[in-house]
């Protein structure tokens, strides 16, 4: 099997950790009815009337124009008003309104974990509630995803939207076809390889860890590929469940295992010690330079909505950069990834009807690129270089601008309809870990604080 294929194999791998959830029913008072379980076609364009509130979530930029340009579509063919407000610092700012009695209509988070916190204060509707087909949306969107938003009254509250996948590597070819670096199978690789371009003279690795209220999160994301493959799915599964402390051996050995990477002498463009002022969104922009400041970066698929913000870079320029699954660990490839999940505090506005019609394949093809590949029956969201990966298993491949995309998106429905995937770890502990202590702790861990003081730290914070 040549290399490309085996990525492709791995990728489809990967992709199969990505499950996701579906929507619900109602009529449009024209006779057409939308399939509760987000597989209804509409032939007006959707179901919802005229339906207006706000839809809170965390993309800017670019990818909050892309929001707004689905939305321009949605009311355009719906004759609704909703509108969309992007904040940087997401998971405060819907604490601070949720805890200040002024929760929004709707908003779409990448936490998970913090789905059921709310729920359990009163704050969600449920998805019974507003008459959605859990069956159909498991069989949809995947059982898995469905289950991250099942709390304790035996309810669901979350409707998972778009996924991304995290356990992968960008990597410029030209770079690597120039000095005849080889793909990495497996982590020692990975590191050999890392100590081979600095002898040539290279710089492996571009880092960013800033992100605001939020900064330290990339770094979570290789604690998390190292410990899925170190340990495997069940210690992993422990681990964000807290059946192990945070500070558990195997942990640390986690932690250490980055280290090798990311304290490497000369492997991390700007030095170790400045990743944490760098922000993700601008890590990408060193592979566009001429020639390149580093050869590698990993991060989720989403981050290739930001290359055409960086400064060095072409129009066609991202054609230079490829894909490689995070390399394996004693055998084992693992797979993980994450998403935003929908969340419902008012269903007065009639939101729920929007919903049922956003994760249907028709809308989900409006939002995975600017054209809708020319067969959206709605149009794209018009924004050129972003594209969003599909939420539901029936997305039509041809709905994407790009092949990279296509790819992805082939892999990710596979995932769908086969509900298996290991979800970002951090997502799933409790917030005051995953979203404050475990980013904070990557900060002082990429500082030159020990591992197993970040982690003793980290598990001296979990709430009991």
């Amino acid at each position: 099997m040549d290399r490309f294929s085996k990525w492709l194999v791995l990728l489809a791998v990967l992709a199969l950790a990505i499950a996701a959830c579906g929507g619900g029913g109602a009529s449009d008072g024209t006779g057409t009815t939308a399939d509760p379980g987000g597989t209804g076609t509409t032939t007006d364009g959707g179901t919802g009337g005229s339906v207006e509130f706000d839809l809170f979530g965390g993309p800017t930029g670019a990818e909050g124009d892309a929001i707004d340009g689905f939305l321009a579509a949605y009311n355009g063919a719906t004759g609704s008003n909703i509108t969309y407000t992007g904040v940087s610092e997401f998971e405060q700012q819907l604490r601070i309104q949720v805890d200040g009695g002024d929760p929004p209509a709707v908003a779409f988070t990448p936490q998970p974990a913090s789905i059921c916190s709310f729920a359990d204060e009163g704050a969600l509707v449920s998805l019974e509630e507003m008459g959605f087909d859990i069956a159909a949306m498991e069989e949809n969107h995947s059982a898995y995803w469905m289950n991250l938003g099942l709390c304790d009254d035996g309810n669901h509250y979350g409707i998972p939207w778009f996924p991304n996948y995290k356990s992968i590597v960008f990597y410029h070819m030209p770079t690597f076809e120039a000095n005849g670096y080889e793909i990495p199978e497996t982590y020692e690789d990975l590191v050999a390889l890392s100590s081979q371009m600095v002898a040539d003279g290279q710089t492996p690795w571009c880092f960013g860890f800033e992100s605001g209220d939020a900064t330290g999160w990339p770094g979570t994301d290789w604690i998390e590929d190292i410990l899925l493959r170190q340990q495997g799915a069940d210690v992993y599964a422990q681990w964000y469940n807290h059946e192990i402390p945070f500070d558990d051996p195997a942990v640390t050995q986690a932690f250490d295992t980055f280290g090798e990477i990311f304290f490497g002498e000369g492997f991390v463009l700007g030095g170790a010690e400045n990743v944490a002022g760098i922000n993700f969104e601008d890590s990408p922009g060193p592979l566009f330079e001429d020639p390149a400041g580093c050869a590698m970066l990993k991060q989720g698929s989403f981050i290739s909505n930001f290359f055409e913000q960086s400064p060095g870079y072409e129009a066609g320029e991202e054609s230079e950069l490829g894909v490689f699954n995070f390399p394996t660990i004693d055998g084992n490839p693992g797979a993980m990834g994450g998403g935003d999940t929908l969340i419902v505090f008012d269903n007065s506005t009639g939101a729920a009807q929007a919903i049922m019609d956003w994760i249907t394949p028709e809308w989900q093809c409006t939002l995975a690129s600017a054209t809708g590949g020319g067969i959206a029956p709605n149009g794209g969201h018009g924004v050129e270089g972003v594209e969003r990966l599909p939420g539901h298993k029936d997305v039509d491949l041809g709905c994407y601008d790009t092949e990279t995309s296509r790819t992805f998106a082939e892999a990710v429905t596979q995932a769908l309809a086969a509900n298996t995937f290991a979800f970002d770890g951090s997502d799933l502990m409790p917030p005051e870990v995953g979203q404050e202590t475990f980013w904070t702790g990557m900060i002082d861990w990429s500082q030159g604080t020990p591992s197993a003081d970040v982690a003793s730290a980290i598990e001296a914070s979990w709430p009991s």
